[in-house]
């Protein structure tokens, strides 16, 4: 172990039994160990001295951009609190449409297609979005597509592309917990249902009984997600290590006005996001091996793995399952 995490583990400890002035405590903190102190100032609700650390760590490395963009986003949370500058649209907009979302997603619609039959078939695309990985992978063997979106502006903009393409499609406007309960959809199947980064919005709690039900309905199963850490602690200093190094990587995908849009709008909000115990989590991600082992229990009898795309986040997966 290297001095430098030993110390975070240090500090980790003494905020685990005394709380953060306790962990502020350490002498002479290095700009990590101040800006750890900042995540657990904010995971306590304690902006303004979160706010702090991070200007110190910012000051003390002024050409660390992570530092820098957390110390400015932390800045306007004091000032406007978190629900004003929580994702923003435009600023998940630029990001899923920037930086390497470009190739995963390219890489993850011709997945999609490689894998759909030759024959004329039906299609569930759960958690659809606006059909950025959908409609590039459309075949002329689909022959009918239901659209499963929660956010209805998105819905909405994925059923215009698909009227003018004069594709049939139904849609539904509503969680995947309220699809399964739907009468309408008790009788119904399709030869492929896919998932492309949308079911690790589903609590952990729903997945069985969704997979289950999507074992009775479907006859492949295309689960396009990401490998990734397991975050039921997130304040952990490896954990808080392998987060920081991969969102350096992710900042640097996206440079000038709109980069910070990007940085300040979503990046973020996502990162702190994953110590603040103020909000509802929006994402509960896992590793792929969980997800297979959760298709194979939900009997699923052959899953297969494809790599899609090294993302900054973690590398991108196609699980199909039959």
């Amino acid at each position: 172990m290297d001095e430098e995490l030993r110390l975070l583990e240090e500090i980790h400890d003494r905020y685990r039994a005394a709380g953060l002035d306790a962990a502020a405590a350490v002498k002479t903190p290095s700009p990590e160990e101040i800006f750890y102190l900042a995540l657990l100032a904010f995971a306590d609700d304690r902006a303004p001295e979160a706010a702090a650390f991070a200007a110190r760590a910012a000051q003390a490395v002024p050409e660390d951009r992570l530092f820098q963009a957390a110390a400015t986003y932390l800045a306007r949370v004091v000032r406007e609190g978190k629900r004003q500058v929580y994702v923003s649209a435009e600023g998940f907009a630029a990001f899923i449409r920037g930086g390497g979302n470009v190739q995963l997603y390219e890489r993850t619609s011709a997945a999609l297609s490689g894998q759909y039959p030759d024959a004329p078939f039906d299609l569930l695309d759960i958690g659809v979005g606006d059909g950025m990985a959908l409609l590039p992978a459309l075949t002329r063997a689909v022959r009918h597509v239901t659209l499963l979106e929660p956010a209805t502006p998105m819905l909405e903009r994925c059923a215009a592309l698909l009227a003018a393409q004069n594709l049939p499609f139904a849609t539904f406007a509503g969680s995947a917990q309220a699809f399964l309960a739907a009468p309408e959809m008790a009788s119904r199947r399709w030869e492929v249902a896919q998932a492309t980064y949308s079911l690790h919005a589903i609590p952990p709690a729903d997945r069985p009984a969704l997979l289950r039900w999507l074992r009775d309905h479907v006859g492949t199963l295309l689960v396009a997600e990401f490998d990734a850490p397991d975050m039921h602690d997130a304040l952990e200093p490896r954990m808080v290590r392998h987060v920081l190094g991969r969102y350096r990587v992710g900042l640097g995908e996206y440079e000038g006005a709109e980069g910070e849009v990007v940085v300040q709008g979503f990046l973020m909000p996502v990162m702190f996001g994953y110590v603040d115990r103020g909000v509802t989590r929006a994402t509960y991600e896992q590793p792929i091996s969980d997800w297979a082992s959760l298709l194979e229990d939900a009997g699923f009898s052959h899953v297969e793995r494809h790599a899609l795309y090294p993302y900054w986040w973690a590398p991108a997966v196609l699980l199909v399952a039959r």
